[in-house]
């Protein structure tokens, strides 16, 4: 009976997916005025699914196939975190009638899939996990409440500055290594990665000084330089993922800043001499570069994680496994680099490609805020969040399908880790604020 219901529960899990996404896409129709629809519907619609998404998942992990009975444990910790999405939902709602919550849906749902895989492959994970779930999402509540009565915050950019680097610089100088970065600071039992929180403070500070109006090439200069002390810090940490992010993020701003392709294509040429002179510095470096072009051909060693990666994708086919029936702790540090490969193992190649779709959704929804913002700081502020979201998205899901090489960064909201989790979170909760402010500015002019 048990293997019926797993059977029968992939199908269910995709179609879930696809409906999930189906309401968005209409959503997004009717906003262009395609179609004509009920956008609440919708998103209600979407709020069932998720419902509906957590509830199927937890009833095939509380099941326990020894004894043919429940995990009372299972149970209690669905009914919390069930209790969570909907309480969340709703509190979202009343506070925020007028942000996005076709985003908010989504995180939502990517917290589900994230808190569900995580409770099957580790459960004291997921319930810290959860603990950084509600600490997170309380944040990004408070954030527009805050950022509201705040001053002017593109006046800030030295105090930006001085605070990302002082970051980086106290981990350089007193951090802990851990997965070869040295990208953690430890106060007695707590630890945490600076690298997340600069995230926001750079952003903060590239949107402070390219708001400026008659922005010229000499005025991008000094923050071009203090960009590259930012990176150098990184690298000599050894997180070379995050380096990247913050360099991509960077030429997406000066783009939208300056609208010149020209320093685009140059900043990607030095991106491609930066990738040359790391290759030729560091040998982890080199090592990923040799396991992305050929994991084969060291297989036990080296290559054993991103093999154990493919293999997870690719062994069960587009349907996957089914959920609680695959052997995902196979692949190492699954919780937090591959477990969207994990996803695809268990849930299918369709629900991994569904998973994929989702984060474009989030972004697209994420760009659409940034281009109706009338004020260039929030529009630069919202893209570089946006693009920080992407590109940080597009370096795990790359390195897991071997795509590119595999950098030790987190799939956002969904694998492990509460610095990251409390960031992204950070990041909605301002990207929300500049959805209201959008809003309250088309009012006010039509």
């Amino acid at each position: 009976m048990y293997e019926l219901i797993i059977s029968i529960s992939r199908y269910i899990f995709v179609i879930y997916l696809a409906i999930f996404l189906l309401a968005g896409f209409l959503i997004c129709l009717s906003e262009r005025n395609i179609i004509h629809i009920n956008s609440n519907i919708c998103l209600l619609v979407q709020r069932l699914i998720i419902f509906f998404f957590h509830t199927l998942a937890f009833i095939i992990l509380s099941f326990n196939k020894e004894n043919n009975s429940l995990n009372l444990n299972v149970v209690l910790f669905f009914l919390i975190t069930v209790s969570f999405i909907i309480l969340g939902n709703i509190i979202a709602y009343k506070l925020y009638k007028n942000s996005c919550h076709l985003i908010l849906n989504g995180i939502f749902f990517l917290m589900s899939i994230g808190i569900t895989m995580l409770y099957r492959l580790n459960p004291p994970l997921a319930i810290r996990q959860f603990v950084w779930f509600i600490l997170g999402f309380s944040i990004c509540l408070i954030i527009p409440m805050l950022l509201n009565i705040l001053p002017r915050l593109n006046m800030f950019k030295y105090l930006y500055l001085f605070l990302g680097l002082s970051l980086l610089l106290a981990t350089l100088l007193l951090g802990v290594e851990d997965g070869g970065a040295k990208n953690w600071l430890s106060i007695k039992s707590f630890t945490f990665q600076p690298s997340e929180l600069v995230k926001i403070l750079f952003i903060f500070y590239l949107s402070s000084c390219f708001s400026q109006s008659h922005l010229k090439i000499k005025n991008l200069i000094y923050p071009t330089i203090m960009s590259f002390v930012f990176i150098i810090c990184l690298v000599f940490q050894t997180d070379l993922g995050s380096a990247l992010i913050f360099f991509m993020t960077y030429l997406v701003m000066v783009y939208i800043a300056t609208s010149k392709s020209w320093l685009v294509l140059l900043g990607s040429f030095l991106a491609c001499l930066g990738s040359v002179i790391g290759y030729k510095l560091f040998s982890h470096v080199r090592v990923r570069v040799e396991i992305w072009l050929n994991p084969w051909s060291d297989i036990s060693n080296k290559g054993y994680q991103i093999a154990q990666s493919l293999f997870a994708i690719g062994t069960y086919g587009v349907m996957g496994s089914g959920f609680n029936m695959g052997m995902p702790n196979t692949i190492p540090v699954v919780e937090k680099d591959l477990i969207f490969s994990a996803i695809c193992e268990e849930f299918g190649i369709f629900f991994g490609i569904g998973l994929i779709l989702i984060f474009i959704m989030i972004f697209y929804r994420s760009v659409k805020v940034s281009l109706n913002s009338q004020n260039k700081f929030l529009c630069l502020l919202s893209s570089g969040m946006t693009s920080l979201l992407c590109f940080q998205t597009f370096l795990i899901i790359g390195g897991a399908t071997k795509l590119i090489p595999l950098t030790g960064v987190t799939l956002p909201f969904i694998s492990y880790g509460g610095s990251s989790i409390i960031i992204n979170f950070v990041i909605i909760g301002i990207l929300q604020w500049v959805s209201i402010r959008n809003d309250k500015y088309n009012i006010c002019i039509d």
